[in-house]
């Protein structure tokens, strides 16, 4: 076989290698990642001193350096393609979207640049920079046209990991932007505790949990004592922040992986307590009551003193296997608390689900 025959075998079998090069990168991926392939292909073209990676910045269309080879060597490279770049040189290459074999301005003059852009047919992505010892009389057309093959290649899956990655974070974006949607449709915009449309849609579900496993549940309404006449003397402005502090305090005495609460509706409030007997959501409910009896609401302009009423009611796994609604057991608690505030208010009255 001729030698002719057998580089031109040579140069086929490296087309067809580096046409290959997306079938290396597992997808998705990183730059990173494209970038250590990239640069150990490169390295079986061209003999490599320093390489670097600039990345056209998405906000400012600038070219950003990301990587260098060896690391260290930024100051240098950036300065090779300011130079470039005030020559008018780097903007013809980019133009072209072709590699180009130039002297370096930045670095040994007896070494020689190579300038490779990364592009596609809808966008330029980035440059890359390789500073050679070889001449430029010495560099073979053979070996920028297999440059050439590479460096398209590597652009394509390039972009395809940026296009990824950009849908990726738009899509953990929308998600995020959802999930506060959600909750901003299930939260009480003055006090941030659940609304009315939560307990509606969740409360049935934790009767059917406990009913289904046996396990008990509890369910506890308070009412702010007199909350019209803080409206009154204090002004709406204050009331709204008293109910806000009232919320807070609340929340700093009950579980929150599992106890939810939740605005009923003007002052009341629904305090929902999973995996709680009687006994214990009373105790409870005796601890928030103090706490709200004892600690004085402090406005920009009042310090007020509540006080509130509790009526505590609950299933248990001992009950019969009979179908309990919601709007059921939130008559049973209410009426408790009813109880509560014509004894006097400022107390708790609990008793059994009233079937």
């Amino acid at each position: 076989m001729s030698e002719k025959r057998i580089a031109l075998l040579e140069l086929i079998e490296k087309i067809e290698r580096l046409g290959q090069f997306q079938d290396r990168i597992d997808f998705p991926s990183s730059i990173k990642q494209i970038w250590n392939a990239f640069l150990a292909d490169v390295r079986n073209l061209v003999e490599i001193e320093i390489c670097a990676l600039f990345l056209v910045d998405a906000n400012t269309s600038e070219f950003a350096l990301k990587y260098t080879e060896p690391e260290g060597m930024a100051k240098l490279c950036r300065k090779e393609i300011d130079l470039q770049i005030e020559c008018g040189i780097f903007s013809w290459i980019i133009n072209r979207r072709q590699p180009a074999l130039i002297p370096g301005m930045a670095f040994d003059k007896e070494k020689s640049v190579v300038m490779l852009p990364l592009s596609t047919v809808k966008r330029t992505l980035g440059v890359v920079l390789i500073l050679t010892p070889i001449q430029e009389s010495f560099i073979t057309h053979e070996k920028m046209k297999l440059l050439t093959i590479l460096t398209k290649e590597c652009s394509l899956v390039m972009e395809n990991t940026m296009l990824y990655a950009r849908l990726r974070k738009k899509h953990l974006s929308l998600e995020r932007a959802n999930r506060e949607i959600k909750l901003l449709s299930r939260t009480d915009s003055l006090t941030g505790c659940y609304n009315r449309g939560y307990l509606n849609e969740v409360l049935p579900r934790e009767i059917t949990r406990a009913q289904r496993y046996k396990r008990p549940l509890s369910i506890a309404m308070c009412d702010i004592d007199h909350f019209k006449k803080v409206n009154d003397k204090y002004g709406h402005q204050s009331g709204d922040e008293v109910l806000k502090k009232f919320v807070q305090r609340i929340l700093e005495l009950i579980r929150h992986d599992t106890d939810w609460l939740a605005r009923y509706g003007g002052e009341e409030f629904l305090l929902v307590l999973p995996e709680t007997n009687l006994d214990n959501a009373v105790n409870l409910a005796e601890r928030l009551r103090t706490h709200l009896a004892q600690n004085i609401i402090e406005t920009e302009a009042h310090q007020i003193s509540i006080t509130a009423s509790f009526g505590v009611t609950g299933i248990y796994a001992a009950i019969p296997d009979i179908s309990i609604r919601p709007e059921d057991l939130i008559t049973t608690v209410d009426s408790y608390l009813y109880m509560a505030k014509s004894r006097g208010r400022n107390q708790i009255v609990s008793g059994p689900h009233l079937n």
